[in-house]
């Protein structure tokens, strides 16, 4: 909208004010006939064949997570850490009403918007690090907390329990903001075959249940294996889940 009308202000520059007024009509009428530009979603060279191709390429448009601009990639397989998996989450809920101006997602909705920390959230996260303020502001928010040890381990594989688990409260923490229609039983919960006794059995049933936000392996079987590390495919696909549950 605003290139078009620009380069058609500048192109009328020379005209009388009074032939301007006599082409205003027809000016608009073009531009409400002109379809909006949307913004592209690069179109991963690696990713066609995966199991989460087209939820990925949702989140990626919804802006939860990124691909690697480098060489166009993905690289669904790689796994997460614990510092990328707040970020992806908090991008998540930053879509929502009830967080959209409180929570410090990345990248920010304007330029120095991001919030600033001034002191360590854990021994191990300095102030200067890219994803400070969002690991902070998980603390505070009982999103996601820290070891014994008064570390976080930003750069730790995320297990695939841990992730379920940290969406489970950031869904607790949205529903208590008035951002969700609830935690209610969306689908029959999936009978996992391996999380019997599991320290996260609770959670991962209970996102199973909401628009299956808990799934098998590669979508496939009956095993969770919650032990397993976090791949990006997955995490994409789960907090794209959790955030599309929420606003239904």
């Amino acid at each position: 909208m605003k290139p078009l009308l620009k380069s058609t202000f500048n192109f009328l520059g020379s005209l009388t004010a009074k032939a301007f007024a006599g082409t205003t009509a027809i000016i608009l009428l073009y531009a409400f006939m002109t379809k909006p530009v949307v913004a592209e979603v690069p179109s991963f060279t690696d990713v066609n064949a995966d199991v989460y191709a087209q939820e990925i390429q949702e989140a990626v448009q919804k802006g939860l997570i990124a691909g690697f601009t480098s060489n166009n990639t993905f690289r669904p397989t790689l796994e997460l850490t614990r510092k990328q998996m707040i970020s992806m989450v908090i991008n998540a809920l930053s879509k929502l009403p009830v967080s959209s101006a409180t929570v410090p997602h990345d990248p920010p909705p304007a330029a120095g918007n991001l919030l600033k920390v001034t002191s360590k959230p854990f021994s191990d996260v300095k102030v200067t690090r890219w994803s400070a303020a969002m690991i902070d502001w998980a603390k505070n928010n009982g999103i996601m907390q820290g070891y014994s040890d008064g570390t976080f381990r930003p750069t730790q594989t995320v297990t695939r329990a841990e992730l379920i688990t940290v969406l489970r409260k950031a869904v607790q923490y949205a529903l208590e903001g008035g951002g969700g229609s609830g935690m209610i039983n969306k689908q029959q919960a999936i009978a996992f075959s391996d999380i019997s006794n599991h320290w996260a059995q609770k959670q991962i049933i209970e996102m199973s249940v909401y628009c299956g936000v808990a799934t098998p392996v590669n979508e496939t079987g009956n095993a969770f294996s919650p032990n397993l590390g976090t791949r990006r495919n997955y995490a994409a696909a789960a907090t794209l889940r959790m955030l599309n549950c929420l606003r239904s």
